[in-house]
């Protein structure tokens, strides 16, 4: 007779996300600097740089200016990353991010190849190409990178370089070969991440995989293997074989009627969690990891909503949080010294949470180094992308 499944671990929701805002370094001690935040939330999107810095810098304290230190001194990189997007790492998490990666090479499906306008040979030769140009740690251009490529290898390579939105850069960057590194005038330039950085080490690719998705779940979960393959994207490298080789750190919980998966050592951690006195009340700025990367997204973001949070052409909205819960929206604009700050509860906030959520939109201006004028209004009714914080 098969044997029974184990019972899931019941979990109350108000557990969970109490854990997750501490895990995410939204609630208790700040984190240190933003290698820090980097490190514990396994990257930060950073398509949007700004907004990068400022999820950085509420969890930190520092003024979104730390990010662009700390990637000036290297103890950051910016490089394509979780489903293919612009992420900051801490400098040491970046040969595991590289050895994660290297095993995915999409473009070898043959309409990657039509699209790229090259045989599977070429595409190799020019992935290398990309390689050996960048092998001197000088940052280069995009434009610069195509000068050198047309010179030695014709103008069909260098055409990779010049267009596509930077999928060909991309598959070099799976393979370890290119990241963006920081300028004084805020250009883009492209270097070799092993030759970039002042320390490098090998990681075996597998290891790298089963260090990502404990790490992943330590920062997000609970979270389902769907929730963890559209954070990562792991599909094409084997989720089941990964899952089933760390199925005995894993437990299955119930959180509230939603199953999900969760690193065994941090159970007791969330049975002991606590409500947070304040009601948890956090302003988040737009691609948050925690709304891009949160497990049990039901319970994070209200069905009714999900459309104004995550918005047309993979724009993720400014969120008011409440007790780790998505409660409104927000946007903002400068005006001179003063941000201008307009939130959009989703019910109709009592005075006193009015005035927590203001106080949490204090700590927005007070980041970037602004003035705050706290206004409530309704935001993002057009479907337009929302504005830069």
């Amino acid at each position: 007779m098969a044997k029974a499944p184990e019972a899931a671990v019941a979990l109350p929701a108000a557990n969970v996300a109490a854990w997750r805002l501490a895990r995410q370094r939204l609630a208790g001690d700040p984190a240190k600097n933003p290698e820090t935040v980097a490190r514990d939330l396994v990257g930060v999107q950073a398509q949007v740089l700004s907004s990068a810095a400022l999820s950085i810098a509420l969890r930190t304290g520092d003024r979104v200016e730390a990010t662009s230190e700390g990637l000036r001194k290297r103890r950051l990189l910016r490089l394509w990353a979780h489903r293919g997007t612009l992420h900051i790492f801490a400098a040491d998490d970046v040969p595991t991010i590289v050895a994660l990666r290297r095993p995915m090479e999409p473009w070898r499906r043959p309409a990657w190849l039509r699209y790229f306008g090259v045989n599977e040979a070429q595409m190799e030769q020019a992935i290398e190409a990309v390689g050996a140009i960048l092998d001197d740690g000088v940052p280069r251009t995009r434009a610069e990178i195509a000068e050198v490529m047309e010179a030695e290898y014709g103008k069909a390579f260098a055409d990779l370089v010049r267009g596509s939105w930077g999928s060909f850069l991309k598959q070099a960057g799976n393979r370890g070969y290119v990241a963006q590194a920081w300028t004084e005038d805020s250009s883009v330039a492209f270097v070799r991440p092993d030759r970039w950085l002042k320390a490098w080490r090998v990681h075996d690719p597998n290891a790298a995989t089963r260090e990502v998705v404990l790490r992943y779940f330590a920062a997000y979960g609970p979270a389902t293997s769907a929730e963890l393959n559209r954070w990562a994207g792991l599909t094409g490298r084997g989720l089941k074989p990964v899952l089933k080789d760390i199925g005995d750190e894993l437990t299955e919980v119930d959180v509230d009627g939603e199953r999900g998966l969760v690193r065994t050592r941090d159970l007791p951690e969330i049975e002991a969690a606590k409500p947070l006195p304040d009601g948890g009340v956090r302003l988040l700025g737009p691609f948050d990891p925690l709304i891009v990367g949160a497990g049990l997204r039901g319970q994070l973001i209200p069905e009714a909503h999900l459309s104004r949070v995550s918005r047309t052409a993979g724009w993720i909205s400014p969120v008011v949080l409440i007790d780790g819960a998505v409660a409104g929206v927000w946007s903002s604009a400068r005006d001179g010294t003063r941000l201008r700050i307009t939130i959009d509860p989703f019910g109709r906030p009592t005075a006193k949470l009015r005035s927590a959520i203001a106080k949490a939109a204090e700590r927005v201006a007070e980041v970037q180094g602004t003035d705050p004028v706290v206004e409530f209004g309704p935001v993002f009714a057009t479907g337009n992308a929302p504005d830069e914080p």
